[in-house]
């Protein structure tokens, strides 16, 4: 893969926002010029088996699951992290035998884990996430409490890289894609805490029905999202920018190191929490920053492959939508005049009242993978780790 060189950036305290760049070939080997960066063969050989996928999967068709696999590197373990529901018919069950069946025929490292699993209780504990747990004792339902367990189980595999990739991508090739642009954008960065967000140059629904897809350039919810954090950056610095094109980036990649260290959310809250947080701690200096003195890089990757996934409906987008904008709102980026711009945005799209605060969770710390993943091993009847360690 031939990719642009990431130079140009706006630095906000310790965190350096670097400008997007674009995936120029897919296949750029034999390539040379300074204004490029090219992930050759042999460093995808050496990368890849430090970066773990997570997969989160709520109900999706396993078809589709099997088709995300087959675009992540052989070499990358995959960690599936599944919501899916147990009855009246157990699909859990049936992503578990897509598992083994993926390794007894390749080989491929894989693990898979339940979000509602109850041995998640003894696991988190007495650990900084213990919040993750509700009323009931389990893990609460959330995108981002599912990317976070995975997260927890990648750090305990050794990965240094660990990136998250949707399970309702019907298409193998742009899977593929995200996991190299994963790696050109770590060997570009300077920091080990360095996150790469990915944007996509089209995105398509299917929804199930005959008819036309239609492409868009913006996603109907990223494009508020992105505008909106704009505007707090540009009043709060007094200069306009656009520099945030990947506010709601659910194809992205963090650094363990950055990982073990920064603030979650939970929810949709998760991928434009991340940067709230991170310009909240190291910019205003409103909570901790994670920066460990060598500052924080954030890239911007446009790939070549359109996003196709599963329609979800408009009422989805609207909760998504407010969630996101939630993570502005209620955050001292917000100026009075950015509220309102919200508030207003949201009434729009039928949406009455402030957004949601969004649910946060403190940094998981250098133990708690370890901790957590030994005490679920030790109780789950549920989890499935292929090879067996």
């Amino acid at each position: 893969m031939m990719v642009e060189r990431a130079a140009r950036f706006e630095l906000y305290g310790a965190v350096r926002l670097y400008e997007r760049v674009r995936v120029l070939e897919l296949y750029g080997v034999g390539a040379a010029g300074d204004g490029v960066h090219v992930v050759t063969p042999s460093l995808l050989e050496e990368e890849a088996p430090r970066l773990a996928v997570v997969v989160p999967v709520k109900n999706d068709e396993l078809l589709t699951l099997e088709g995300v696999i087959s675009g992540i590197p052989h070499a990358s373990p995959v960690i599936i992290v599944s919501a899916s529901d147990r009855e009246p018919v157990d699909r859990y069950r049936h992503e578990l035998e897509l598992a083994r069946l993926v390794h007894e025929r390749t080989g491929r490292q894989v693990m898979v884990i339940h979000q509602r699993d109850p041995a998640w209780r003894r696991a988190l504990e007495g650990t900084p996430l213990e919040a993750m747990l509700g009323e009931d004792g389990l893990v609460r339902y959330g995108k981002g409490e599912g990317m976070l367990l995975g997260f927890l189980a990648a750090a305990w595999l050794g990965a240094r890289y660990v990136g998250f990739i949707d399970s309702d991508n019907y298409v193998p090739g742009s899977v593929s894609e995200y996991a190299v642009a994963y790696i050109a954008g770590f060997t570009m960065a300077s920091s080990p805490r360095s996150m790469v967000r990915i944007k996509w140059p089209y995105k398509g629904k299917i929804a199930g029905v005959p008819g036309d897809v239609y492409l868009r350039r913006r996603g109907r919810v990223s494009m508020h999202t992105n505008r909106v954090l704009n505007m707090a950056i540009s009043l709060l610095r007094g200069v306009e920018t656009d520099i945030v094109q990947t506010a709601n980036s659910g194809e992205h990649a963090l650094t363990v190191e950055l990982g073990l260290e920064m603030e979650w959310a939970g929810g949709f809250a998760v991928e434009p929490y991340q940067l709230v947080s991170l310009l909240e701690g190291c910019w205003l200096h409103r909570r901790p920053c994670p920066s460990g003195g060598e500052g924080i890089d954030v890239l911007q990757v446009e790939t070549r492959n359109p996003h196709l996934h599963a329609e979800r409906g408009e009422e989805h987008l609207v909760s998504m939508l407010a969630t996101s904008l939630g993570t502005v709102y209620h955050s001292s980026l917000a100026q009075p005049r950015v509220r309102e711009e919200i508030i207003q945005l949201l009434r729009e799209q039928g949406y009455q009242g402030e957004p949601p605060k969004p649910r946060v969770y403190p940094p998981p710390g250098r133990e708690t993978p370890r901790k957590a993943m030994e005490a679920l091993l030790a109780e789950s009847r549920d989890t499935l780790v292929l090879p067996e360690r």
